[in-house]
Order: C-alpha cells, then sequence, then structure tokens
C-alpha cells in the first residue's frame, strides 16, 4: 500500500489535531482519522494554562482565539457553605512574568476550531470523519489501519489520539476499561450578570463542589457540578440522580444556589482516568493525551497536556528520516510529567472535597502558603523543566472499573 501521509493521527479532538498541526509545521504530511461523523468538541469550557498558551503562541493558532478569549484576573476558592475566601491564585503582571503567558479560558470548540483553521492552512493535513479503527497492523516500514467500513491506510507512524476508550491502545495492551470517579457531574452554561466575577471559581464543600468562569470573550459562563453520590454504580440510573444533587446542594451560599439553576439537568457525566501506566510505544505506533494517561479535571491540564504531546513529539521525530526511530524518547520525555499531574489532579479533587477537620487543615495549609503559591505552580506552568516534580499523596477515594461498553451515559441514554 502506499504511503500518502507520512504520519496518521487517528481522533481529532484536541490532542490529535495539535500533533497533526505541530508535524504539518516540521514539512510532515498527515491524515487525521475521525470517528464521529462530524468534529465538534462535548463539553464547554476549557482552562488553559501558560505551559499550553505558550505552545498556541508557537503554533501561530491565537491569531484565531482573539475574541474568543477571556483573561481571568485570579482563581479562587471560596467556601460553598459561607461563599467566604479560602484562596486566591492572581493571573496579574507577576504570574505573567514568571511563566512569559496569561492564563487563559475560553469555550473548547472555539480552541478547536482555531486548532483545525491552522492546521488546514498549512496545506499538510488532511482530515476524515466517519472513520473508525477496528484494527493497526504492523509492519517493518509502515504502520496500517483498517476501518470499519472496509478501507485502510498506511503511513511510517500512527498516533493514537482517540481519547479515554481508546482503540489503539486496546492494540498495544490490554489493561482493561477505565476507572470510573463516583462524583457525578452536571454542566451548563449562562448569560454572565454583575455576580459573576472575572475569575476561575472553585466554590467547595465536603464532597461536592461547583467550578465557573467566564468564556466567549466574557459574554457566557461555563458551570461546573460535581457531588459524590453513592447510590448506584457510576453511569447507571441510580447513580448522581437530580433529588441527590438537590439534596446536596440546599445548603449551599445564595449564589451557588442561583447559579446551580442554569445546570443542564438531562444529562450527568461520570469522570474516568487511569492510573499512571507505561507502555505508550509499540512499534510505530504511540499513544497521546487520554489514550496514554487520562486524568481528571481538577488541574484542568488534560487538554493542555494532549497539546504538550503532541509538540514534544513533532519536534522529537520532525528531524528524523525514519519518524519511528525516535518514539521510545517519547514516553521516556513525557511519563514523569504527565504521571504527576494524573496523580496530582486524583489528589486535589480529594483534598477540596474534604469535610470537617481535613478541611479545616487544608484551609490553614493553602493561606499559609500565601504568596508563595507561583512556588509550587513552577514544575507546572514554567517554561523552565528543571523545577523538581512533586511527590504526590496516594489517592483515598473510591474509583471503580465499570462496564467499559455501557461508558458514559446521560439521561435519556446519550453517550457522552
Amino acid at each position: 500500500m502506499p504511503l500518502e501521509a507520512r504520519a496518521i493521527v487517528v481522533g481529532c479532538g484536541i490532542g490529535g489535531i495539535t500533533a497533526a498541526l505541530a508535524l504539518a509545521r516540521h514539512g510532515i504530511r498527515v491524515d487525521v482519522f475521525e470517528r464521529a461523523a462530524e468534529i465538534r468538541e462535548v463539553g464547554a469550557g476549557l482552562q488553559v494554562g501558560p505551559n499550553a498558551v505558550r505552545l498556541l503562541e508557537t503554533l501561530s493558532v491565537t491569531q484565531y482565539l482573539t475574541e474568543a478569549v477571556v483573561l481571568p484576573e485570579r482563581a479562587v476558592m471560596r467556601d460553598i457553605g459561607s461563599g467566604e475566601e479560602i484562596f486566591e491564585i492572581p493571573f496579574g503582571a507577576e504570574f505573567l512574568r514568571r511563566y512569559d503567558a496569561p492564563y487563559q479560558v475560553l469555550h473548547r470548540g472555539d480552541l478547536l476550531a482555531a486548532l483545525l483553521a491552522a492546521a488546514q492552512r498549512t496545506g499538510l493535513v488532511n482530515i476524515s470523519t466517519g472513520k473508525e479503527v477496528v484494527d493497526v497492523i504492523h509492519g517493518n516500514d509502515h504502520v496500517t489501519a483498517r476501518f470499519a467500513d472496509g478501507t485502510a491506510a498506511a503511513a511510517e507512524i500512527l498516533i493514537g489520539a482517540d481519547g479515554i476508550r481508546s482503540r489503539v491502545r486496546r492494540t498495544l495492551r490490554d489493561d482493561g476499561p477505565p476507572l470510573a470517579s463516583t462524583y457525578a457531574i452536571y454542566r451548563g452554561t449562562f448569560a454572565r450578570n454583575s455576580d459573576i466575577e472575572n475569575a476561575v471559581t472553585l466554590q467547595a464543600g465536603a464532597g461536592h463542589h461547583v467550578m465557573y468562569y467566564p468564556i466567549r470573550g466574557g459574554s457566557m459562563v461555563n458551570l461546573v457540578c460535581s457531588f459524590k453520590s453513592e447510590r448506584g454504580e457510576p453511569g447507571s440510573d441510580e447513580w448522581g440522580t437530580l433529588d441527590e444533587l438537590d439534596t446536596t446542594f440546599a445548603q449551599a451560599n445564595p449564589l451557588v444556589r442561583r447559579i446551580i439553576t442554569h445546570l443542564d439537568r438531562t444529562k450527568k457525566w461520570t469522570q474516568f482516568d487511569r492510573p499512571p501506566r507505561s507502555g505508550w510505544v509499540g512499534g510505530r505506533v504511540v499513544l497521546i493525551g487520554d489514550a496514554a494517561h487520562p486524568t481528571h479535571q481538577y488541574f484542568a491540564q488534560g487538554a493542555c497536556q494532549a497539546m504538550e504531546d503532541g509538540v514534544e513529539l513533532a519536534d522529537l521525530v520532525g528531524g528524523s528520516g525514519d519518524l519511528a526511530r525516535r518514539l521510545p524518547e517519547f514516553e521516556e520525555l513525557r511519563f514523569a510529567r504527565t504521571s504527576a499531574v494524573q496523580s496530582g489532579s486524583r489528589f486535589w479533587g480529594e483534598w477540596s472535597h474534604a469535610g470537617g477537620l481535613d478541611a479545616e487543615l487544608r484551609d490553614a495549609t493553602l493561606r499559609a502558603v500565601g504568596g508563595r503559591i507561583y512556588e509550587h505552580l513552577d514544575w507546572l506552568y514554567g517554561a523552565d523543566r528543571s523545577a523538581p516534580i512533586p511527590s504526590i499523596p496516594p489517592s483515598r477515594d473510591r474509583y471503580e472499573v465499570i462496564d467499559a461498553e455501557r461508558a458514559v451515559y446521560a439521561r435519556g441514554l446519550a453517550r457522552s
């Protein structure tokens, strides 16, 4: 089979299209295959830390985002019962000097559209939809993807960017389905009003939280609401019900009770991840993003780490006569960092949902950190990777294996 492109990317989400764009900027022709009939991002809001903003600038994507991006003034954590401020991370002048990029929030669809526009402008990225990979066949000097429609494509390397239930991952290792959190998630968007400051706001209590921030140039607000449910298997009809949602947030402060009326009450979401595991590379195949190292939402780094994967992979292989030659180095380059994000996201999620004495200890610790917070963020946001990666305490919460095919269901049986 003739090689029409030097690289195949399976999955046209944020990580996949970033990888394609980054490879194209090295002069590499890329074929991107997306399972869905149309390319769109599920969800709404997205936080983009300075580590990823710098990449967007390097990739010349920011020119497509000028009207969509919001630059929040800070991140703030509040007590969900009283509304009292616990802790803040300022995103002002000192933050900009330290990390050479701002903190941004925007709609996921806006970022995906910008990446697509930049990729298509290269003239080296071809995107096909409705192409479900059913097998990956390894050859000596190429790799072939076979699709459900009976067609196939071959290239020097294949990049699996096909998400939490990656079909490409299953061709490399059979390590079972991802793990489900017991926290149910509801989402919503609404028109911004004077109640909503220009900030990334987390209001947290024992076993529940809301997160909200402006998007779409500041005209809209992205809202995420989550609570721990023990009433059934994650994703089932008995789990994370509207009755439990209402009961959990009944004692929240007035602002929270007002804004959660904007939740979409017809859909609930389950959150998945995996413990850090090696084995992202096999022959001419490599995994990136959620296919390699899926993470919870609490560090707001899932998309950011996928973008880092795409750019660093392209930089690594871009100068090679054979693109596969340096693939094994990719996992060595990325594993410690992405593992810390995975473990750290679990830890921060569990810590932010603490109650009683644990919550008092958390609040006292955060307040004591105060103006030294940037020292604890340098490893994540800084351009200099010499900052030590933190040691993350082990998880204490419960995570479950559920039916991989049933996956995440919204009410009404709409798959997320």
